[in-house]
């Protein structure tokens, strides 16, 4: 009984669904998949073959487009009569998705009545690994979760679609371990019927048609030479990138078991070092039950037998520089390793004026392309991530320090208007903004459960100014209660203005005290929303965030400031006090010859963090000393951006100490130098 009401079920949900999606929207659907069971524990890493799903659909006489209307939890790609909208299925956005899903409209060119569309579906972030990040935190714990699943409509059909699926030989695959297909094993020639699934409860938004979306933003080859011959070779495709790559492997024997790990930079001995994208800093066995003892991104094929073998990794993408292939009995040649970079940015197309400025100084030209090439790899899935490799995460931080320069690089409207929608669907609940969104169960040094730290919950405010001076984008202005809600609760929590605890200024060489970082950001947060509030016309609301602005100034100046000294006095906290407008107008000359102090004394290297960096370089150039922001940028040695080009960085480092093993060498926060650069770069 229970099988044939959910036959019923399904039968009325596809014949609804040949109605325009005007008529009947997406949302009024059942989620379709596989109907397999969940996997949580040490099964999940068992072989689990990616399911396909196919129907026919016929179209009226005459007609040659049509528009299909699509979303999925997790990762997918569609067909009709053979044509593939991405065939890596990474156009997909990652949001909360017990909130909001993002769904997209195509229009696809028919060659006739009769139609095959066919679906393939990726775990993605709606069905991640049960890896324990860090030896501890499990994200399926907070995170909605399932089996990928999928919604589909079609304009213009009007008889029932009858969705089946099948195995397909996408053996394993995980955005963070890599994908694995066996070529031996043909696709499944019995197909199933298909399941009406639980899947997500988010409300089903439509992506917007004139925005960016994913894009593959150009291809490269690699080169080939011999690690150990015939055994394992190296390839290097010359620069740090996300991307999926593509493999021809030529004449190997069927069954020939090809492993590819991927890095971002050597080990002295040639080999590839996988310890900077490590998912979790997981390299000791310490992810779990069931989850691999090093869980560094690699993918597997296994070989067909063909004069071709071709592999390229679906459901999956990679940030590396180089690659590892180990079973491959023959040195890959010419065109047979390359490299599709994959982002909602591209280096070329949809670019702003300003990000294309000349200078005929070859250095700052070199930052500035490092800059670029690390934003550009770190915006997938609408997630502006602090790394593509290791963690992948939304975080809050990372976009207070670089979002200016984003803007003035890309038109970003559209994205940083979805990642504003993730904030406040985490907030929606308990009113905390979180230290990332979508929220993986970080909370480090906020206000208990699910609240993140103040200076990463002011990426809100930070992106509502953004929008409204860039683009004049007053959808941003429907955050506002998210702000008011908050500052409302935290005011409750610290009613003496001080907030004394933050993750701070996150790898500063000489950084600020936590609270001088925390209180500075409340008041930052606190003024902001007062702008808001005038400009929506809510007096009351204006009056109550100005005076709760005063106040934290006040407290702040009198906790800290002493004779134009910031706390100890470092790059970083001189730099916190001045830009946020914090230091009392008659110290401000005193604080400012302390801040020249700090950077003299340190031969104008910088030792600034995650937010001070960008506020020493904008307050010295704001302030009629664009000539030592220019030295600090182009301070040779280390600490500095040309000590990573000095020592190969083609992206920026996560600190500015160079590293083999426990941080990201593809990571933006030291990004906010392109702002001054095309600000103020002659």
């Amino acid at each position: 009984m229970k099988q044939q009401a959910i036959a019923s079920l399904l039968a009325v949900a596809f014949a609804v669904s040949l109605l325009h999606a005007d008529q009947f929207p997406l949302a009024s659907l059942p989620w379709i998949g596989d109907g397999r069971p969940d996997r949580n524990g040490a099964d999940w890493y068992e072989e689990d073959p990616a399911p396909e799903f196919e129907a026919e659909f016929v179209l009226p006489a005459g007609v040659t487009e049509t528009k299909v209307h699509f979303v999925c939890a997790g990762f997918g790609c569609f067909a009709i009569n053979g044509a593939c909208m991405s065939p890596d299925g990474l156009d997909t956005l990652w949001t909360p998705y017990d909130k909001t899903v993002y769904s997209s409209t195509h229009t696809l060119k028919v060659a006739s009545a009769r139609n095959t569309v066919r679906v393939r579906l990726g775990n993605g972030f709606y069905n991640l690994p049960p890896l324990r990040f860090w030896g501890s935190r499990h994200f399926r714990e907070v995170l909605a979760h399932g089996r990928p699943c999928f919604k589909m409509a079609i304009d213009g059909v009007e008889k029932p679609l009858e969705w089946k699926w099948r195995k397909t030989n996408v053996m394993r695959n995980s955005v963070y371990l890599g994908t694995e297909i066996d070529a031996t094993r043909p696709e499944d020639t019995e197909w199933k019927p298909a399941a009406a699934v639980k899947g997500p409860k988010g409300e089903i938004v439509e992506w917007p048609r004139e925005n960016p979306g994913m894009v593959s933003a150009g291809n490269s080859c690699g080169k080939a030479r011999w690690l150990k011959e015939g055994e394992v070779q190296v390839v290097d495709f010359g620069v740090n990138a996300s991307g999926v790559p593509n493999f021809c492997f030529r004449n190997e024997a069927r069954g020939t078991r090809i492993e590819i790990v991927y890095g971002e930079r050597l080990n002295a001995d040639g080999s590839v070092n996988v310890l900077t994208q490590t998912a979790g800093q997981i390299k000791r066995g310490n992810g779990g039950p069931g989850a691999p003892h090093v869980a560094c991104q690699r993918d597997a094929y296994v070989c067909g037998g063909t004069a071709c073998d071709r592999f390229s990794p679906p459901f999956t993408w990679h940030i590396f520089r180089y690659a590892e292939i180990r079973g491959a009995k023959r040195l890959l040649e010419g065109d047979d390793a390359t490299r599709t970079v994959r982002s909602m940015l591209s280096l070329e197309e949809k670019a702003l004026p300003a990000s294309t400025f000349k200078t005929g100084n070859a250095d700052l030209a070199a930052i500035h392309e490092m800059c670029r090439r690390t934003f550009q790899a770190n915006l997938i899935g609408g997630v502006q991530s602090d790394c593509p490799g290791r963690e992948r995460l939304g975080y809050g931080g990372d976009i207070v320090a670089t979002y200016e320069a984003y803007m003035l690089n890309w038109d970003m409207r559209a994205i940083y208007l979805k990642i504003l929608r993730d904030f406040a669907d985490e907030a929606s609940d308990d009113g905390w903004i979180t230290e990332t969104a979508p929220y993986v169960g970080i909370a480090v040094k906020g206000e208990g459960g699910r609240s993140g730290p103040v200076s990463w919950a002011l990426a809100v405010p930070e992106l509502i100014d953004g929008l409204l001076r860039h683009y004049d984008e007053t959808k941003a202005l429907d955050y506002y209660p998210v702000c008011t809600r908050y500052i409302r609760q935290l005011a409750a929590r610290h009613p003496d203005g001080l907030i004394p605890q933050c993750i701070g200024d996150h790898e500063a060489l000489q950084r600020a005290p936590d609270g001088v970082t925390a209180t500075a950001h409340w008041h930052r947060f606190v003024s902001l929303t007062a702008g808001f509030a005038k400009r929506l016309g809510r007096a009351d609301d204006a009056a109550e965030f100005d005076a709760l602005a005063a106040k934290i100034k006040a407290t702040f100046a009198a906790k800290y400031v002493k004779d134009g000294v910031v706390a100890n006095g470092s790059q970083s906290a001189q730099s916190i006090g001045l830009y946020l407008g914090l230091v009392p107008a008659d110290q401000i000359p005193a604080a400012e010859r302390r801040l020249v102090a700090s950077i003299e004394e340190k031969g104008c290297g910088p030792t600034t963090g995650i937010f001070s960096t960008r506020y020493m370089l904008m307050y010295l150039s704001e302030h009629g000393r664009v000539d030592l922001a220019r030295r600090i940028v182009l301070h040779k040695g280390f600490p500095g951006w040309l000590h990573m080009l000095e020592r190969g960085a083609t992206t920026l480092w996560e600190t500015w100490k160079e590293s083999d093993n426990v941080y990201s060498n593809c990571h933006p926060m030291f990004g906010s130098v392109d702002e001054w650069i095309l600000k103020y770069a002659r």
